[in-house]
């Protein structure tokens, strides 16, 4: 069995991966960005490089509507170490957006709407007819 078949087989029996509706946060980083696109050197690279086309592969089949990949750049990383697939994305930066990034995985809105009042006024004003 080779290294990929052996992954897939071993991932598959984690649901955690799997449940459309978890969050993955993708750390970005110039060593993550070299794994992915790079010659893989080591092991680490190799699982880098196979769980990073696992989730281009998952983008691509939504349609390429990302609703649970979440970049967060890392010290020195910039908005060039993002993948491609994940340049339209909200990207957050470690540690200066960590309540954002919060809010995010919580699923909570920064800003609460105001609440509506119980009773609402009605103003009916007559229209001119026109001459």
């Amino acid at each position: 069995m080779d290294h990929t078949k052996w992954e897939d087989s071993f991932l598959k029996d984690c649901v955690f991966l799997y449940q459309p509706s978890t969050p993955i946060i993708v750390a970005i980083s110039p060593r993550y960005k070299a794994d992915i696109e790079g010659c893989v050197e080591d092991s680490r690279g190799l699982h880098t490089k196979y769980i990073h086309t696992m989730m281009q592969h998952e983008f691509i089949q939504q349609g390429s509507l990302n609703f649970r990949f979440i970049p967060v750049l890392f010290l020195n990383a910039s908005q060039k170490h993002v993948p491609g697939w994940l340049q339209n994305t909200r990207v957050y930066r470690w540690p200066q957006d960590t309540d954002d990034l919060l809010l995010r995985l919580l699923r909570e809105e920064r800003f609460v709407p105001p609440p509506v009042p119980v009773e609402l006024t009605l103003i009916i004003r007559p229209v001119a007819a026109a001459p």
